[in-house]
């Protein structure tokens, strides 16, 4: 289900136990086309700026900044809901289908 390209699957993949990097959203496959790194960094900043999506950083052994990201709270409810609708919508054309 695509809500708009891109946001739901990140939040999808985000939610886990392992923060994922930037270059785990890009191997994302909506309708056979990846997503681009443009559209990636695009949506992650905006995930981030309505709270639904956090950065988690941490260093490397040599220091250098790694940046993974990880759902919020907010962001597992959006989850929650869109697989709310999408069963909703199951049930209602599975009505429509039996009349």
């Amino acid at each position: 289900m695509v809500i708009i390209k891109g946001y739901l699957e990140i939040l999808q993949l985000a939610n886990g136990n392992v923060p994922k990097s930037f270059n785990d959203f890009t191997t994302i496959s909506i309708n056979g086309k990846r997503l681009s790194s443009a559209t990636v960094s695009k949506r992650l900043d905006q995930l981030i700026s309505v709270g639904a999506l956090k950065e988690v950083i941490n260093r490397s052994h040599t220091g250098r900044r790694i940046i993974a990201y990880r759902t919020t709270e907010s962001g597992k409810r959006v989850i929650a809901l869109a697989a709310e609708l999408k069963t909703m919508l199951t049930v209602s054309t599975d009505k429509h289908k039996a009349h």
